[in-house]
């Protein structure tokens, strides 16, 4: 009989350990898939997100506007660069710069 009792006993501690790491796993799991960013299908704000980051590499003096000497470094934007520019100042804002990127992305 105390042999019957130790048996049962063994196997609760061992389904309760099998629980535990079950658990533990699901919450690990749980975790990881929380943090992967989901995936939205390309559109103009994916446009917009990928010119806006050009943009601040681009911008090597961070005035917020590009130079043509900043665009030169870039030879589509430097031969685009007079198109895009559309108040003729001689540089281009952000603004200039998404509206011409997200034409020539088309």
């Amino acid at each position: 009989m105390t042999q019957v009792r130790s048996l049962d006993l063994s196997l609760i501690r061992r389904a309760r350990q099998i629980i535990a790491v079950s658990a533990a796993g699901f919450a690990i799991a749980s975790a990881a898939f929380a943090q992967t960013p989901a995936t939205t299908p390309s559109g103009p704000s994916d446009a917009a997100t990928a010119a806006q980051s050009a943009f601040k590499r681009m911008d090597a003096n961070k005035d917020g506007k590009l130079s043509k000497e900043e665009a030169s470094r870039n030879p589509s934007v430097a031969a685009k660069f007079d198109a895009w520019d559309q108040d003729k100042d001689g540089s281009l804002s952000l603004d200039e710069f998404t509206a011409g990127y997200g034409a020539a992305a088309k």
